[in-house]
């Protein structure tokens, strides 16, 4: 979180008046933590409520391969392993929230970034509800590792692929599915993460959203940065930058 300096000396206070000016600063600095604890538990709430629905709908598809006549042992494991994969969302999810909101430092650590972008759409499709969803995904070549905490990455990564298919809508009546895009690549001492999805008139909100706000924590802890470009009149781009690992 970005700390804030104390009040200018122009505002013409005395040193007798000083104490009792630093009261509200105090307050309002508390008030800004909170605001913003606020905002990520929101998030996690938010991002808790999809796994949740498909914890809830594998193990009914579980216990119905497993109660028929001819039990289907491959399918019921089929829907525990889903199981497992979004308990794991649920566990990495609420770590998140723990390290943002005690404003622990983030580890830094050889963080590989294409591998945990590819985690984060296997989280998303082991979600039953966003199973048919497209998200397509081209890596530049030599890319270096990245330097962080792996959790968090992963975390930022997955909220603003949600983002990007919450932000993309319904496909117009007879049109295409525009799949949600990936690309990460090499810059020179930093590697870019790009999602880009097709607008859509039913979420005109761009730029907003409790997953970017969990993403724009995460990255503000890493020293990395989060830009949006909505210019396009079909696409919008959410762009995450992460420092190189220096080793």
């Amino acid at each position: 979180m970005e700390s804030m300096s104390a009040p200018s000396s122009h505002l013409g206070a005395t040193k007798t008046e000083n104490p009792p000016l630093q009261v509200p600063w105090s307050e309002r600095e508390r008030a800004t933590r909170l605001a913003l604890a606020g905002e990520l538990v929101a998030a996690v709430t938010h991002d808790l409520r999809q796994p949740l629905t498909a914890i809830e709908m594998n193990l009914s598809a579980a216990l119905l391969f497993l109660s028929g006549d001819e039990p289907r042992t491959d399918r019921a494991i089929e829907a525990l392993e889903d199981i497992f994969a979004q308990q794991r969302r649920m566990s990495e999810a609420l770590q998140a929230l723990e390290d943002l909101v005690v404003c622990r430092e983030p580890r830094h650590e050889r963080c590989d970034l294409t591998a945990l972008a590819r985690e984060a759409i296997a989280l998303i499709r082991a979600d039953p509800s966003k199973r048919e969803t497209q998200i397509e995904l081209s890596v530049g070549a030599q890319t270096p590792p990245v330097s962080g905490d792996a959790t968090l990455i992963r975390q930022a990564l997955l909220n603003v692929l949600l983002h990007a298919i919450d932000a993309s809508g319904k496909p117009p009546t007879g049109g295409a599915v525009e799949p949600i895009r990936g690309a990460i690549t090499n810059l020179e001492d930093a590697v870019e993460a790009v999602v880009s999805y097709p607008k859509s008139v039913d979420a005109p909100a761009t730029n907003t959203g409790p997953g970017l706000t969990l993403a724009r924590a995460v990255v503000a802890a890493h020293g990395a940065t989060l830009k949006i470009d909505d210019s396009s009149e079909s696409t919008v781009r959410v762009q995450t930058t992460w420092p190189a690992y220096a080793g």
